[in-house]
């Protein structure tokens, strides 16, 4: 307890009691991206800053956590319109949306959503509501899942470009919408495994929720889509209504912006103990991490965040020194990326988890080099709808000599060293050099495997059976071993908690570990004197090894 914690809570205090007649009905938004964590974008020069109008920073799930608690601890509030709009969370998101939706239930509190129009995404969330309600215009089509998957390999040919690439194994199909036309059998059989693991999952759910079978409600997917007159009469929604038929003159609505001031705010004391949270959003690369300062309207799902294992590194040293950091929450979403990168990143959770206990916590995606940092982890906590997995590696390069003698141009060279040119576009691997790649790549894949191994305590063997760059999801992952429990931050905060030997049932502060104002070095001897030396390397050479998942999916 701090001076500064007993003034803000007499403020709160006096605050309660003089707000302590809230609205009896509050309407929330619903829409957006929902990322775990808020997003601080990098500042922009003045004179950019001035000129562009920068959206405002998106609602987190942290966040939305705090309006849980905020609405679930006000007496007064009754019931919490949900009032959807564009909302563009991924699945494991809307898993913990749904889960707030449900401590909201469990708290007492009646939750109606209200959807001008729903797809699939949308329904499942509306369904932890008491009521969902349509206006008469209104559309429900939850139709069920498809995956696309796009194949590059005559496209490149056309111009005279191909896609030289090496992977391990069979199901590292990353570099396939490249050197292939189709879809090969692994390929399939995976996308349709992760398919059917979120379609039971969504469909379980759903079900749960309106109190139906899973195969009626299978049947009136396939009857999608459904007038709102129609999905009322399936039951599917409860009522048919225009928003400002939601409620009787006579019951007091606030909008959030206007509730948020009169709600009770919980009272909180700092602790001496805290649970510190370091993120890996991102793409894994070597140097620093990086983000986008605002997100670019682009339909290819390029990486907004660059996950820097220089900066990773230092976050990770800063929780180790602090020594009021109980435990670490390391929360990754990340597709991988940079194999070595990945494993200096690696080095630092495995030293820190020789300190204090650690718990990863996975967001849409902890695949491929993604998984490959949180294998030291004491425990590994996803959503059943995470991607993650993916132990294989892949590398290669693109060849342009046909696109070279299309256009008329000549390259010539002069080389010392025999294997000088492996990587330049000028050519195909040679059958040397393609031995060379494979066998680079067959060491980084059983080093990815050892470093599994060790971490899950499982024997390679077995490691092996499950890895072979295959994508699961969360659901299938704990099945095998790879992943300890399924749940979102509440479950990561009480495993922290357990581990670490604090009351499971007080609130301790929680911060994200920021970088030091110096460069911090390791703890003490590592028993790896190269470490250093191949982070530098890796700062100054190509990068010809990627631990990344055969895609980057996109569902509809």
């Amino acid at each position: 307890m701090t001076l500064r914690d007993l003034l803000r809570n007499t403020i709160l205090t006096v605050r309660n009691f003089l707000h302590r007649h809230s609205g009896k009905c509050v309407v929330l938004p619903i829409g957006g991206s929902y990322p775990e964590l808020s997003v601080g974008r990098e500042l922009l020069p003045a004179p950019l800053s001035r000129l562009l109008p920068l959206p405002p920073p998106e609602m987190s799930l942290a966040d939305m956590r705090h309006i849980v608690e905020m609405l679930g601890g006000d007496r007064c509030v009754q019931t919490v319109i949900l009032r959807f709009g564009s909302l563009l969370a991924g699945f494991s998101s809307l898993y913990s949306l749904r889960q707030g939706c449900l401590e909201l239930r469990r708290q007492g509190k009646q939750l109606v959503a209200w959807l001008p129009s729903a797809n699939l995404w949308d329904y499942y969330l509306a369904s932890a509501c008491d009521r969902i309600v349509m206006p008469a215009s209104g559309r429900l089509f939850a139709p069920g899942l498809r995956a696309d998957a796009v194949f590059l390999k005559d496209a490149l040919a056309l111009i005279g470009v191909e896609a030289d690439f090496e992977a391990i194994a069979e199901y590292k199909v990353s570099p396939d919408t490249f050197r292939r036309s189709s879809m090969s059998e692994p390929h399939r059989e995976m996308l349709d495994a992760i398919l059917g693991s979120y379609f039971d999952t969504l469909t379980s759910a759903i079900a749960e929720g309106r109190g139906i079978t899973p195969e009626r409600l299978r049947e009136l997917m396939d009857a999608m889509p459904l007038t709102a007159q129609e999905a009322r009469e399936a039951g599917l929604i409860d009522a048919v209504l225009y928003e400002d038929e939601l409620v009787n003159g006579h019951t007091p609505l606030l909008t959030w912006e206007s509730a948020a001031s009169r709600l009770r705010a919980p009272i909180k004391w700092t602790t001496r103990q805290r649970i510190g949270i370091v993120r890996v959003e991102g793409l894994i690369v070597p140097g620093r991490a990086r983000r986008i300062p605002f997100p670019v309207p682009v339909p290819a799902p390029l990486p907004e965040a660059q996950a820097g294992a220089e900066t990773i590194v230092q976050l990770l040293r800063q929780a180790t020194a602090d020594k009021t950091i109980a435990a670490v929450i390391l929360y990754v979403d990340s597709p991988g990326g940079s194999a070595l990168a990945a494993d200096l990143i690696w080095r630092e959770v495995h030293l820190l988890r020789e300190r204090k206990p650690v718990i990863a916590l996975l967001g849409e995606q902890a695949a491929s080099g993604g998984y490959y940092v949180v294998t030291p982890a004491h425990r590994i906590v996803a959503r059943p709808t995470t991607l993650t997995g993916s132990i294989g590696v892949w590398g290669g390069k693109v060849s342009l000599a046909n696109l070279y003698k299309r256009l008329g141009i000549t390259r010539e060279w002069v080389q010392y060293g025999a294997v000088a040119g492996m990587y330049a576009e000028t050519a195909p691997f040679s059958e040397e050099e393609r031995a060379r790649v494979r066998r680079e790549l067959g060491e980084s894949y059983a080093r990815f495997k050892a470093r599994v191994a060790e971490g899950r305590g499982l024997d390679e063997a077995y490691i092996e059976k499950v890895a072979r760059g295959r994508v699961w999801t969360g659901a299938q992952a704990q099945a095998i071993g790879l992943v300890d429990a399924l749940g979102d931050f509440h479950t990561a905060l009480a495993l922290a908690k357990e581990l670490a030997g604090l009351d499971p049932a007080r609130e301790y502060t929680i911060v994200e570990v920021t970088p030091p104002r110096h460069t911090l070095l390791p703890p003490y001897p590592s028993g790896d004197g190269l470490l250093a030396l191949a982070c530098a390397l890796g700062l100054l050479a190509r990068e010809h090894i990627w631990a990344l998942p055969p895609w980057i999916m996109r569902i509809s």
